[in-house]
Parts: C-alpha cells; structure tokens; sequence
C-alpha cells in the first residue's frame, strides 16, 4: 500500500474540512470552512420583495429566472470551495494531496481547481466524508489508494 498524502481534504456544498495526516499520528484538523450558497435554500439566500413581479393573473417571468440563480450560486459555492481549497495547499506547502467530495459535485470543485493545484492531487474519493470521523476518512483514503487486486 503506497503512503497517503500528508494533506486530506473532504468537502461537499456546504463544508470543507482539511486534515493534516502523518503515518505515525492521528489526523488533526487543520482548517474548516463553511459556504453558506452550499448550506442554505435560495429562499433563504434571496428575496424577491422588492423586485417582485406583479400576478394579475398571468404567470409572471420568476420562475424562470430561478434556475439561472440557482445555477449561478451552485458555481460560486464550487469556486469558493476551489479557493478554500488552493490557500490551504498554500498555506501547508505541501507536494501532495487528497480530496474526498460526494461524485455529484467532485468533477465541478476539481474544475475550478488551477492546474497546479490538479497536478499535485495524488488520491481522490469520491464520497461524502465530511461528517465522517477522522479515522473514517483515514480508512477511506487507505482504500482508495490500495490497489483493486488487494482485496
């Protein structure tokens, strides 16, 4: 079994957590982050008082402008995310990573990823692990990075 990176990283739409791991210790939590366009309902995040459209009857346009937002603030919540992600490789200096998200989301943080951040990925999971014990997400990094024929 190749060693895990020294940097574990989990996150899904509304939380990040990173992990900082050395084969002798316990993983210790070195940063977390919330995003809020990832934890709350557009209801919450907007309003439409004060720009309401008028029903006299007719189907007004809100509606369909709710899918653009929708999807707008689903993008901004992966780049703030992919930030989050670039400052904490920054800030530990490392060479290598891992990166745990649920596959719904993974290709789209990777994405916003730059391309350095993408070359010194090392292992990615694609499950969601962010309300998971440290030692889950240890145990499922060490399963990702063994190969498919140990078992």
């Amino acid at each position: 079994m190749k060693t895990l990176p020294p940097v574990l990283i989990v996150t899904d739409r509304g939380r990040l957590i990173a992990y900082r791991y050395e084969e002798e210790d316990r993983p210790r939590a070195i940063a977390t982050a919330e995003f809020e366009e990832g934890n709350r309902k557009l209801s919450e995040l907007v309003t439409d008082q004060a720009g309401a459209f008028p029903n006299t009857g007719s189907i007004g346009t809100s509606a369909a402008e709710r899918m653009p937002l929708e999807a707008e603030l689903e993008v901004r919540c992966f780049r703030k995310i992919s930030e989050t992600i670039r400052e904490i490789l920054a800030q530990e200096k490392v060479t290598r990573w891992g990166l745990a998200a649920p596959s719904e989301i993974h290709g789209a943080v990777v994405d916003f990823l730059s391309g350095e951040d993408i070359a010194t990925l090392a292992l990615q999971v694609k499950r969601d692990l962010v309300n998971s014990p440290a030692e889950d997400v240890v145990r499922a990094f060490e399963k990702a990075s063994a190969p498919a024929w140990a078992g």
